[in-house]
């Protein structure tokens, strides 16, 4: 199981998180890890990328949720943008669909944000 994390600074506070691979129990915490720095380090407006992501677990999906939270205690937001099948389905089913804004592009995500 791979998990690789890009991350594209876009502006002030603004980061766009591109993910690819597995999001599951041996890669779980680097994601977090990766994630709860960007928010440490000052991002708090954050557009995750699930295009590549092929796998993601209900621990992966509760570092989402737990992000989600994260930034908006600092006046930000998460963003989700491109999920794959597998991904968008996962978020389906647990009705996150509900709670988090989900965009077809990055462009659109970025200017939800507003100025």
């Amino acid at each position: 199981m791979e998990l690789k994390i890009d991350v594209k600074p876009r502006g002030d506070n603004v980061a766009v998180v591109i993910l690819r691979g597995e999001i599951g129990t041996e890669t779980v915490n680097q994601f977090k890890d990766r994630i709860d720095q960007l928010v440490v380090d000052g991002q708090n407006k954050i557009v995750m990328d699930f295009q590549e992501v092929n796998y993601l677990n209900s621990m992966g999906l509760g570092v989402v949720a737990a992000t989600l939270k994260k930034v908006k205690k600092n006046k930000g937001d998460l963003k989700l943008v491109k999920l794959s099948p597998a991904v968008q389905e996962l978020f389906e089913l647990t009705r996150l669909t509900k709670v988090f804004e989900i965009f077809e592009t990055e462009e659109e995500a970025l200017k939800s944000f507003g100025s």
